[in-house]
């Protein structure tokens, strides 16, 4: 049996006594191909031989001989694209063949979480972007339109000279609620929010210290600086400095997403799977499934990432989110929990009157719940299956041990791809 999957084999032709840099050039492209990432290489020495300048060379049985060698090389078809022009410089005047190979077994270096793709390849093309002079309230307005997070601002001759974010909006444009709170809003809500913000232009309010990728870059550089940073997006500019899309968290976990690897098939990747439980948020805000809606908005507004997990005996029921609350309050509640989320830092007002829900109701039922044994793909399966912001870990009593969120996925796979 042979696996569907291609694979390449490449031979690189060498003489014994060819040299770079001070040692053998067999030695040298060996190194090149363990430190560029290749599964595995073989040199191979031959018994005689001879090439284009018909000079016949032969194994010595004594000292050092001038015999033919092969460098081998057995690997995946991206690895092999990727790798192989690594070598030019190193193999100037060497005979290259690259063939198809039929494997019948074989247990090969993994693609990584991302396989050989670039930013550009998975980018969000034609991204929406203002210019310097254009008001705060049309920004914003524009930015809910494309639902993008990250505004990129460019000047006349269309070279990037700042970005508007979330962050942004709220620490220097004034916006009362957070940026990805505003779709669970109505009309008349959201546009109060809009009427309220200042008449300034996006050169008062944006980031002037722009981090942004090359089209051609590979996706592991790509996300130093969404985790080093905690940008959500970054622009992407082209050869010119012209941008040409945007890069972002969701960009990258649906590139990590692929065929899980299987133990009996012909070809099988040399790293097992990530177990979610070393990955997972450990430290979880949970409440107790009988709280009342005054102790759950509270420990919301506390919670760092505005969620709790709701227990039942140590065993999740569901979690509740600013978000959601938003979404199951009515009028004059939801309107007390609108004015709370806007100064989270006082005590919360009107939540604690009337027959109001318990957590156990008021908790979202759908979240995704895996063993902590779990592999990491999927929990990003399930998590790009819908729009869950995070899984629940568990262990085999199913009681909670943590949680997975996106941003922990993004920090493992950038370790896994480095």
């Amino acid at each position: 049996m042979t696996s569907s999957e291609t694979i390449k084999r490449v031979r690189i032709y060498l003489n014994e006594r060819d040299q770079a840099s001070g040692q053998p050039l067999y030695l040298a492209a060996l190194e090149r191909l363990q430190r560029e990432g290749a599964t595995g290489a073989t040199v191979l020495r031959g018994i005689a031989g001879f090439g284009a300048g018909q000079r016949l060379r032969t194994a010595s049985a004594s000292g050092f001989s001038s015999s033919p060698l092969v460098i081998e090389w057995v690997d995946r078809i991206e690895r092999v694209g990727r790798i192989l022009p690594l070598l030019d410089d190193l193999l100037q005047e060497a005979l290259i063949t690259v063939e198809d190979v039929r494997v019948y077994r074989a247990i090969l270096r993994s693609s990584g979480p991302f396989g050989e793709r670039s930013v550009g390849q998975l980018m969000q093309h034609e991204p929406a972007s203002a210019h310097p002079e254009t008001s705060l309230r049309t920004a914003l307005a524009l930015m809910l339109e494309r639902e993008q997070t990250t505004l990129p601002v460019v000047d006349a001759q269309g070279t990037i000279v700042g970005i508007l974010s979330a962050a942004d909006l709220e620490q220097r444009g004034g916006l009362a609620l957070p940026l990805r709170l505003l779709p669970v809003l109505n009309e008349t809500e959201r546009q109060a929010l809009l009427d309220s913000l200042p008449e300034r232009a996006l050169a008062e309010v944006m980031t002037n210290d722009i981090r942004t990728v090359y089209v051609e870059s590979s996706i592991p550089q790509a996300l130093n600086p969404l985790i080093e940073w905690g940008l959500d997006n970054v622009p992407v500019l082209d050869r010119e400095g012209q941008l040409v899309g945007l890069f972002g968290t969701e960009q990258a976990l649906h590139a990590a997403v692929r065929a899980a690897p299987t133990v009996t098939g012909a070809i099988r990747d040399a790293e097992p799977p990530t177990p979610i439980g070393l990955v997972m948020q450990r430290a979880v805000p949970t409440v107790p499934s009988s709280a009342a809606l005054a102790t759950v908005a509270s420990l919301v507004l506390s919670s760092p990432e505005r969620f709790v997990v709701v227990l039942d005996e140590g065993k999740p029921v569901g979690v509740i989110s600013d978000s959601s609350l938003i979404g199951q309050l009515p009028g004059p509640a939801r309107a007390a929990w609108l004015t709370a989320l806007r100064a989270p830092a006082l005590p919360v007002q009107n939540l604690d009157q009337g027959d109001f829900p318990t957590a156990a109701q008021l908790a979202m039922h759908d979240t995704p719940v895996l063993n902590e044994q779990a592999p990491q793909e999927d929990a990003l399966q399930l998590m790009l299956s819908g729009t869950h912001m995070l899984v629940l870990v568990v262990n085999a009593e199913g009681k909670l041990q943590g949680v997975l969120t996106r941003r922990a996925i993004l920090r493992a796979l950038a370790q896994a791809a480095a």
